[in-house]
């Protein structure tokens, strides 16, 4: 792919604060109060350091199409790296319906009457959710040149939303009208199931720098301005979700925090604490196109995983096509845009269907993290592997690569598990609320199984792995 169809820098920063930048954990973080304030920097530290430098390392290393999958695939095998990469895929498409939905809703409270009528319809819901799909596919199929635009346009609305909450909050707190007085506060974390449920999920907030990288061979300068991207991602956030959750404390107290759970409730919220609240229906619309942006952003990275499996064979080769004058991986992308549609009828087909699509949700987030096991063992294996010329790994050698990638991998491990503890408010029973927990560790199993069994058909047509 010639230069002027690549990106450069500060579209590939803001193309990965789509990505990354995901406000709706400031409402998670509020809703336990302070006590999230000191587990931020802990997670930053355990999850979010070694998985920056494992993704700057690993993409020096190995420049082919894919990131993780390629990594797990040249370190641990074929059958690991299809494992990867099939996980960390098939995650994806019922997050896309899901936010696809959620930017549906936001468009209906906000077009009222008919229209929005017709939009909280399932009809309506399903035909303007598969509109805004096709648009992104149709854009990204021209290349990242122009699939860029939503993204885009996402992380700036996402830039817009997140300064309007911190300036509100820094405002209360300056005029002595902070809902929150964090002198008095507790800091200390939950040591029960709401802890575990927050470390998890305050853990995973900051997963998503490696999906950056399948966007590494259409970046002008390749890893080199990977790296400087990345970095400033990694700044952004390191300071973005702390700052934020503090902020939306000084909005509002904890216990309207847990009862609003939505995060369109809580800007409401600060638009009528500061006196602005004609801007209130601007927040919603800017709410929305931030989350259009993380989908067409995720959308365009996602696509290059089964793209890179069709290179490599795993899956038909056709799959690997790259339209010529684009650059773009056009089978996978419409490939991908099918998968969705099929999952957004799925989730609009009626009641009984509609639990078996929550369901197949709640197993995408098992199915989302297992796949950092395999990047943190692939980190700590290329210690031992040559670095090519031009290319840098971490700061103090083999050593300390070692150290980060144990690291990450014990933090992975730890969010994997307390993923599946069981909320506090699970039904009553015979098992509790581990029956939750043992339905998705199954579903999950049977995600694995099939993508063994999609691997060892190909095996079965001697296609090379």
């Amino acid at each position: 792919m010639s230069d002027t169809r690549k990106i450069g820098l500060w579209s590939l920063v803001f193309y990965a604060f789509a990505m990354n930048l995901a406000i709706r954990w400031l409402a998670t973080g509020a809703a336990t109060g302070a006590k999230s304030l000191p587990i931020w920097p802990l997670a930053g530290l355990v999850f979010l350091l070694p998985l920056l430098t494992g993704t700057l390392d690993l993409s020096a290393r190995f420049p082919g199409e894919g990131a993780i999958y390629a990594w797990t695939r040249h370190t641990q095998g074929p059958f690991a790296g299809f494992m990867c990469g099939w996980l960390y895929w098939a995650s994806n498409i019922p997050y896309f319906a899901g936010l696809l939905i959620f930017v549906n809703s936001m468009l209906a409270s906000l077009a009222g009457g008919a229209i929005g009528a017709w939009l909280g319809a399932p009809t309506g819901a399903f035909a303007a959710s598969t509109g805004l799909i096709l648009v992104v596919g149709f854009l990204h199929a021209k290349g990242l040149g122009a699939g860029k635009w939503i993204p885009l346009a996402g992380a700036t609305a996402t830039l817009v939303i997140y300064a309007v909450l911190v300036g509100s909050g820094l405002w209360l707190g300056a005029h002595g009208q902070s809902a929150t007085n964090f002198a008095a506060a507790d800091y200390r974390p939950p040591v029960n199931a709401d802890g575990a449920i927050l470390w998890s999920a305050m853990v995973f907030a900051y997963g998503g720098a490696e999906g950056v990288a399948l966007l590494r061979n259409e970046v002008k300068g390749g890893v080199k301005t990977l790296r400087t991207g990345l970095i400033i991602l990694g700044i952004t956030l390191s300071f973005a979700f702390l700052l934020g959750t503090a902020c939306m404390l000084m909005i509002i107290p904890q216990d309207q925090a847990s009862r609003l759970a939505g995060l369109p409730d809580a800007l409401k919220a600060a638009a009528q604490r500061v006196h602005m609240t004609q801007v209130a229906p601007g927040l919603i619309l800017a709410l929305a196109l931030s989350q259009a942006g993380a989908v067409s952003a995720w959308f365009g990275a996602a696509a290059r995983l089964p793209f890179a499996a069709g290179i490599d064979a795993a899956l038909p080769r056709a799959v690997g096509y790259t339209d010529p004058k684009t650059g773009a991986p056009v089978v996978a992308i419409w490939f991908q845009v099918a998968l969705v549609v099929a999952m957004l009828a799925l989730s609009q087909a009626g009641t009984t269907v509609a639990k078996a699509y929550d369901f197949i949700v709640a197993m995408s987030v098992l199915s989302y993290t297992l796949p950092y096991l395999f990047m943190f063992v692939a980190y700590w294996k290329a210690q031992g592997l040559p670095m090519p010329d031009g290319g840098t790994g971490v700061a103090g050698g083999a050593k300390w690569g070692r150290w980060l990638a144990a690291l990450g991998f014990l933090g992975s491990l730890s969010a994997i598990l307390c993923s599946l503890v069981p909320t506090p408010d699970a039904t009553p029973g015979a098992l509790g609320g581990w029956m939750a927990t043992i339905k998705l560790a199954g579903a999950a199993l049977v995600l694995i199984v099939s993508g063994a069994v999609l691997y060892a058909i190909a095996k079965t047509r001697k296609v090379p792995q």
